[in-house]
């Protein structure tokens, strides 16, 4: 699995994303931007909830990556959530796709990783689910808290987020002169 900092990278996109196609007709609302970032952050990190259970128990293992990292799981914690944020005004929509979004796309980027997959269709099947091509070197909680291989972890991930704020901002630039 990723580390926070690349979870983190998507749903700062995410975010970026949604200011650009606000759901409300008069355009952004009071701290429409701050409730839209805790959003996307929470939402890309809200899989791993179930690491809380693996640290208190002390069998990372046994609790991390299981029944969270279900496609079923994440709609319907999204469908909630963009249910009680439409609730007194339109956008429901808007909030399901960006909470879906990075659910889903935490979800992705934990099968593009090295390890043993995800339980992407859980509760109706155990079979885990991963991708045949790498896209993140991972965490290696085997390791322990501190490992050689967690500064290599960091140091790939910094690199993605920094090349990944570059296009952002790259395209940002390019939209404010017309492009």
């Amino acid at each position: 699995m990723p580390s926070p900092i690349a979870h983190l990278t998507a749903a700062y996109v995410a975010q970026r994303i949604g200011m650009a196609y606000p759901p409300y007709p008069n355009g952004e609302t009071p701290h429409f931007g701050r409730r839209l970032l805790l959003t996307t952050a929470t939402f890309s990190i809200l899989p791993d909830i179930d690491a809380v259970a693996g640290l208190l128990a002390g069998d990372f293992a046994r609790y991390h990556n299981e029944g969270t990292h279900s496609l079923l799981v994440g709609a319907g914690l999204s469908l909630g959530f963009a249910g009680i944020m439409a609730w007194r005004r339109r956008g429901f929509g808007f909030w399901f796709l960006m909470a879906a979004g990075c659910y889903y796309a935490h979800i992705l980027m934990d099968a593009a990783t090295p390890g043993r997959g995800v339980l992407a269709a859980w509760p109706i099947s155990n079979r885990r689910f991963d991708f045949p091509l790498t896209l993140f070197y991972g965490l290696h909680w085997s390791d322990g808290w501190i490992s050689v291989r967690h500064i290599w972890t960091v140091l790939t991930e910094l690199t993605f987020a920094a090349v990944t704020a570059l296009v952002v901002f790259a395209l940002d630039g390019r939209k404010g002169a017309g492009g």
